[in-house]
């Protein structure tokens, strides 16, 4: 269930710098010296949907590069929705529920103009058409999403969306 409310502030643990986290990511016990972690807005949206379908096509373009997709809903709600839009093959997906990790590489909430603004209502519009809309959810809208490319322990792209509707990978 999504949750619609704002939620009590959520504390940033790490101001987002070059040094990066890497106890948050406990796929592996040793991080690749290149890697993408992309941060998911909530299961469901629309926006992330798109996300993961481009993350699967970059993963696939860029193999050398292992790609992280990090969600704050509960595993089972992630791992239903990643089937109904198509998998998330070559990606490696991290549970977060509490938000954790989002916190610790600096994204925390976003405002209601993030995804209710006109910018945002327009990219729901134009994915709709393309056959990606909103579907069972699971998080919080609240959250804002974030991708950054990692080289040898160090943040050497980042991507956070000014608006929901915002999308970028970096090029290789």
């Amino acid at each position: 269930m999504i949750n619609i409310f704002k939620h009590p502030t959520q504390a940033v643990l790490s101001p987002l710098g070059l040094e990066v986290v890497k106890s948050g990511l406990p796929v592996i016990e040793e991080l690749p010296n290149l890697f993408l972690v992309a941060f998911l807005r909530h299961v469901g949206c629309p926006f992330a949907e798109r996300d993961v379908k481009n993350l699967v096509v970059w993963a696939k373009e860029n193999p050398d590069v292992r790609v992280f997709v990090v969600s704050h809903g509960t595993r089972q709600a992630t791992n239903e929705w990643l089937v109904k839009i198509g998998g998330a093959e070559g990606l490696a997906v991290i549970i977060d529920k509490q938000r954790e990790l989002y916190a610790e590489w600096g994204l925390g909430d976003s405002n209601v103009l993030h995804f209710l603004g006109l910018r945002s209502l327009l990219g729901v519009v134009r994915l709709w058409f393309s056959g990606i809309f909103n579907r069972s959810a699971s998080g919080t809208r609240w959250q804002r999403s974030g991708i950054f490319l990692v080289k040898n322990g160090q943040i050497s792209w980042r991507f956070i969306p000014k608006t929901a509707n915002e999308f970028s990978l970096p090029d290789m």
